[in-house]
């Protein structure tokens, strides 16, 4: 059931608007506040939408609405007696949706305005969500490029070495004793590769990264590469 707050001063005004919306739209409730302090303590979040009067008794709207646009909220339309051009910009600037005047038909507009405005609402939350996730799905994709880059360069370090001994004992020119020194190299090494391997599991087995606790997602991927190069060290 949608849920609407109706911020109107005029009790007469407020109880309309709320049969309007009921009567023209289906599963509908309203909650009516009298003053915009009344409207500010409310959590603002659990609202579709929001109708604002513009004359309310302890505050203008436009006052009230900076109040609410600095909280999560449901859209915002605002609604005056007049026709003033100018309340109209500065409401839609601070972030109101919508903005309607209380003309003679304003309980026939005022349904489809709502609904509307809902409708507007929820698709900007859908392409919002649609566009975080996007974008943390790039950044997980550059962090794994980084992961296997930091991964790849802990093991070349360590393969060369082998590459190396290799080399030199197939050339049959050293004793034994220099040769077992290469050998001792080249397991030393191996088991090197194989330590770093092993941390890497343990930590993409154990290790947690949720990218919504960065403010910034490109800060995830290099947190993350920082940990697995801390990790990779220690070996």
């Amino acid at each position: 059931m949608k849920q609407i707050l109706i911020i109107e001063d005029d009790s007469d005004q407020a109880l309309m608007t709320s049969e309007a919306l009921c009567e023209a739209m289906a599963d509908v409730s309203t909650v009516i506040a009298i003053t915009g302090h009344e409207a500010l303590k409310k959590n603002l979040a659990e609202f579709d939408a929001i109708l604002l009067d513009y004359n309310l008794p302890d505050m203008t709207g436009l006052d009230a609405l900076r109040e609410i646009v600095g909280r999560e909220h449901g859209p915002v339309i605002m609604v005056t007696g007049e026709d003033v051009l100018e309340i109209a910009v500065e409401a839609l600037k601070i972030g109101a949706e919508e903005f309607l005047t209380k003309t003679v038909d304003i309980f026939q507009l005022l349904p489809h305005v709502v609904q509307k405005t809902i409708s507007s609402s929820q698709q900007k939350k859908k392409l919002q969500e649609m566009e975080t996730a996007e974008r943390e799905k790039k950044i997980q994709i550059d962090t794994l490029k980084r992961v296997m880059m930091t991964l790849a360069h802990h093991i070349n370090n360590a393969v060369m070495p082998i590459i190396i001994s290799a080399e030199l004992c197939q050339r049959g020119e050293y004793t034994q004793e220099l040769s077992r020194g290469l050998v001792d190299i080249s397991l030393e090494e191996s088991s090197r590769i194989n330590d770093v391997i092993e941390k890497f599991e343990y930590i993409i087995e154990h290790e947690e990264f949720n990218y919504a606790d960065y403010t910034d997602l490109k800060d995830a991927m290099f947190d993350i590469q920082h940990k697995l190069e801390v990790k990779l060290e220690e070996s």
